[in-house]
């Protein structure tokens, strides 16, 4: 069961409207939809035109009364008609979201690209490198973080070593993380980040020398030896609130003793037992930051940020392809969503109504390619071959590939 997070909601109108109506899809609710707009359309700066042709967009969806061709081109519309004089920036990523909870993958683009057009004209040098990171384009971030570090500004550490990273060096500032026993167990290493879909290629020379990182999730917190790529090897785990709390409710901490480090996207782990005499339990260093609009990072771009915050480091990233592949699940980490108390498909769905659709929404999966796409194509990292592939792709084309995956099918 799903709990509403009532203070985030209180304090922010524009993580609410995505929350409510993100909650109101997946049941097929069409007037608790309606009414999260018009109830929080003021808050977030929409009229009363626009707030009624979202509403008739989305339910239509919902309802399949509208196709999803017409849905995308009334949402094109829309983004072309509005105006950036009395919108408020970030809006566009909430109109963007919101077209994105229903499938409207490429009928949300034209709102990405008013935001980061706002973003770029903005007077602050933050906002201009955000957007310069989502557009990549590095000489655009390089100025812009120049106008940062001179005024001393708040985010100039972790927008410095994002760009320090990207540049392999050459511009930025390395911020390195404050946790010891974190560098200590990883610094010098060869790292293998191994995603939760196929690994393509095989695994890298000497890897047998690397350390191995996945992705922990319900019921899958260790691998088989005969049918993995890596052995079935794992010596460092993330997990996600998701499944801390799965973790938690089964009692299952003991599983995860014979892991190195388990570290949590969480910023407090108070609460989380001793697992095993040499397992170091950690919170990891969240990018969280270098998004737009409160959205939030998924598991590759985290494990990676926190990896890469530690000094003489080499990593390389396989098994992700930011789920634009038919296959986003290799069978071995067909984890169970809990929540429902199902087991997911290849696609990781459990067969309800839009089911990434709101999950992509609400992690920005744009935001989360573009955060790795710089770093693999700046040859930062190394990266299987189906992840090189969707690096490479532009924003556009991503999107159509989650349109066809699961956008239309509704399902």
């Amino acid at each position: 069961m799903r709990l509403p997070r009532l203070f985030p909601q209180r304090r922010d109108p524009h993580t609410a409207i995505i929350t409510e109506v993100k909650s109101s899809v997946r049941t097929g609710d069409t007037q608790k939809i309606r009414k999260a707009l018009l109830t929080r359309r003021s808050q977030v700066g929409l009229g009363l035109d626009t707030t009624m042709e979202l509403s008739h967009i989305l339910t239509g969806r919902v309802a399949d009364t509208i196709s999803h061709e017409e849905a995308t081109e009334r949402l094109e519309k829309m983004a072309g008609t509005l105006s950036s004089r009395t919108l408020p920036h970030r809006t566009w990523s909430t109109l963007e979201n919101l077209a994105r909870t229903v499938g409207c993958f490429s009928g949300s683009h034209s709102f990405s690209e008013r935001l980061l057009e706002e973003l770029n004209n903005s007077p602050d040098p933050a906002q201009r490198f955000l957007s310069a990171v989502h557009r990549r384009n590095r000489p655009d971030a390089e100025s812009s973080w120049r106008a940062m570090a001179k005024i001393g500004h708040g985010s100039s550490e972790d927008f410095g070593h994002y760009l320090w990273l990207w540049s392999r060096g050459e511009d930025g500032a390395a911020s390195w993380t404050t946790d010891p026993e974190w560098s200590r167990l990883i610094e010098g290493h060869r790292i293998v980040l191994v995603g939760p879909a196929p690994v393509s290629g095989g695994p890298p020379p000497q890897f047998e020398e690397a350390l191995i990182g996945r992705v922990l999730m319900q019921e899958v917190l260790q691998w088989d030896q005969e049918s993995d790529p890596y052995a079935g090897r794992c010596d460092l785990g993330w997990a996600s609130r998701e499944t801390r709390n799965w973790l938690r409710d089964h009692a299952a901490w003991d599983a995860l003793a014979y892991l190195q480090a388990v570290s949590f996207r969480l910023n407090d782990v108070g609460g989380i037992p001793h697992i095993g005499e040499s397992t170091l339990i950690r919170s990891a260093r969240n990018p969280r930051k270098l998004m737009v609009g409160g959205s939030s990072p998924n598991m590759i771009p985290l494990m990676l940020w926190d990896v890469l915050g530690v000094q003489d480091v080499t990593v390389h990233l396989t098994g992700t392809t930011f789920f634009a592949s038919p296959r986003a699940y290799s069978e071995s980490n067909l984890r169970l969503k809990h929540s429902v108390g199902k087991r997911t498909d290849v696609r990781g769905s459990t067969g309800e109504l839009f089911e990434r659709c709101p999950t992509f929404a609400r992690h920005n999966v744009t935001e989360n390619l573009n955060l790795v796409a710089n770093l693999v194509n700046s040859g930062s990292l190394s990266a299987d071959g189906d992840c090189h592939k969707v690096t490479n792709w532009d924003v556009k084309t991503y999107l159509e590939q989650l349109d066809d995956l699961y956008g239309i099918e509704r399902r």
